[in-house]
């Protein structure tokens, strides 16, 4: 057992790295003898120890620098997917999309007689929702005949297409999501999808009253805009909306804003 020993130890001596003797020399009682202290040991253990931990940890960063490109990467591929995605910015009060299709809705309410507001919806851009807003144009079993404009928020919108459900807060309507949030509310008139709680979209929608609705960009979904068409009432009638007078706390019309009627012009689906 002692020799094993001794033959072991120096190889313990060179792993902490002190100079290894002969055991010969011991066994010899020869006088040069190497002898090792508690504390030389435990300098060389540690210095082992610190040369390990750096090892490990420039092993560490090399990873973590690996797999920190690979995020970057992949981030960066993930965005420009998505921006091909969502498609440019478009800005109508520079450069409006291009009216694909014209529908109208007959309007009465208060002393005024029936007023016909013709708006143009943008199919290239958005083509779900164009189709689902002229589907209830289309005068079909579900369409925006005898609803109303449920609320009018002065000087900011005014809101209307809540099919089966005259408060507002809901729709009985198909319900889809919008195509993207590309067009900017930068101009009165526009016309924009109401959504629900869950981002979805259903019959519902709102114009503006002002150029300025940027607390609508990114939120809500533009798809089609009031023309100023001959004989007809334009942005006229939704200024008098507008101002109609109205019930606390949600702004509901006191006297009805009806949509008497609506259909999709000829030529267009």
């Amino acid at each position: 057992m002692r020799s094993s020993l001794l033959l072991l130890f120096p190889v313990v001596l060179r792993i902490t790295g002190v100079a290894a003797f002969s055991p010969l020399k011991q066994r010899n009682n020869n006088i040069i003898r190497h002898n090792v202290s508690p504390s030389t040991k435990l300098f060389a253990s540690e210095n082992n120890i610190q040369l390990d931990r750096r090892s490990f940890a420039a092993k560490s960063i090399a990873s973590i620098s690996t797999v920190a490109s690979a995020s970057v990467a992949l981030l960066s591929n993930s965005q420009s997917a998505l921006a091909d995605d969502e498609g440019t910015i478009i800005d109508p009060s520079v450069d409006p999309p291009k009216i694909t299709n014209k529908v109208y809705l007959d309007i009465k309410f208060g002393n005024y007689k029936t007023k016909r507001m013709v708006i143009g919806l943008f199919g290239d851009v958005m083509p779900k929702t164009t189709e689902n807003f002229l589907s209830l144009c289309s005068n079909g079993d579900v369409s925006y005949a005898g609803t109303t404009f449920y609320r009018v928020i002065s000087d900011m919108t005014i809101q209307g297409g809540a099919i089966g459900i005259s408060s507002g807060k809901s729709s009985s309507s198909a319900v889809l999501q919008p195509d993207n949030f590309n067009i900017k509310h930068t101009k009165a008139g526009l016309v924009s999808a109401v959504r629900n709680k869950d981002g979805s979209i259903d019959s519902r929608f709102f114009i503006q009253t002002k150029d300025d609705a940027g607390w609508a960009d990114e939120r809500y979904a533009a798809f089609g805009i009031v023309l100023e068409e001959e004989g007809t009432g334009g942005m006229d009638v939704v200024k008098k909306i507008s101002k109609v007078d109205v019930k606390a706390p949600q702004n509901n019309p006191k006297d009805p804003v009806m949509i008497v009627g609506c259909g999709v012009f000829e030529g267009h689906k």
